[in-house]
């Protein structure tokens, strides 16, 4: 691979998190900042975007595929792990959720033909509905009908799930709602070695570490994701598991600590 790579082991399970880039936003898309918070941040900020490639026994497992190209031309600066991606040998692919930083690389049809591609019911439907384009501000409208558009093409090989349960030993699906309605992680392992692979439950390692109550315009719930954001990181500084994240800076890997009601990032 040319692609930049960070590998760890858990047993017999072998992780690669893979840099696909990252965006640059304005900094206006976290919101709820306590006052002085807001008053320091600057006009953009940089977020991260990890990938993950997971082998498991026989699996040869993708967790999201990134953008592709099919964000470039907005931020070219993603989708820089595509080209290695794709030569991949994929049996599964699990989709945390249905953004197009996630399913950009199932736009091109010829790309994994022979891979599961496992999403929550919840998120299937939801992304899927018929007249869902009609319902959301026209602003929105593009990026419902660039997922569906993607959507239909990969529909026949679907393979939906309710949140939780185990895609093969030692592979388990995590639900992590809120983002979108059905947002979910995937926890590799077991006990205070395990990893789980939160994707966009946190966007900001510093922001929504020292105050979970931030949200992210991108989110479809904001009291639900701050909720679930809440929870997780709760439930991670006590067992001692690593987490992953989709957005943080390259690996974003790292144990949780908390502090108080407020947390602290600790990376690999």
């Amino acid at each position: 691979m040319t692609t930049e790579t960070h590998k760890l082991s858990l047993g017999d399970i072998e992780m690669t998190v893979l840099n696909d880039g990252g965006f640059t936003l304005p900094s206006g898309y976290f919101f709820n900042l306590p006052e002085e918070v807001a008053a320091a941040q600057e006009a953009t900020r940089s977020i991260g975007a990890n990938l993950w490639f997971i082998k498991a026994g026989d699996r040869r497992i993708l967790v999201d595929t990134g953008s592709a190209e099919a964000l470039r031309q907005m931020f070219p600066q993603t989708g820089q792990a595509w080209d290695d991606l794709r030569a991949e040998d994929v049996t599964d692919i699990v989709l945390t959720h249905m953004h197009a930083d996630h399913i950009g690389g199932l736009a091109d049809r010829a790309a994994f033909p022979e891979a599961r591609i496992h999403v929550a019911r919840a998120e299937w439907e939801f992304w899927t509905q018929d007249g869902l384009a009609d319902a959301v501000p026209e602003d929105q409208r593009p990026m419902i009908l660039m997922i569906q558009q993607v959507a239909a093409g990969f529909a026949d090989r679907v393979v939906l799930h309710d949140g939780s349960g185990e895609l093969t030993a030692g592979v388990r699906f995590e639900p992590l709602p809120g983002h979108t309605p059905g947002h979910c992680g995937l926890r590799l392992g077991e006990g205070k070695d395990a990893v789980l692979i939160v994707s966009d439950a946190v966007i900001s390692e510093d922001l929504q570490f020292a105050n979970p109550e931030i949200g992210y315009a991108l989110d479809s719930d904001a009291a639900q994701a701050a909720e679930t954001r809440k929870a997780m990181l709760t439930a991670c500084a006590n067992s001692g598991v690593t987490i992953a994240a989709t957005h943080f800076a390259f690996p974003g890997l790292g144990k949780v600590a908390q502090e108080g009601e407020a947390f602290r990032f600790l990376p690999v």
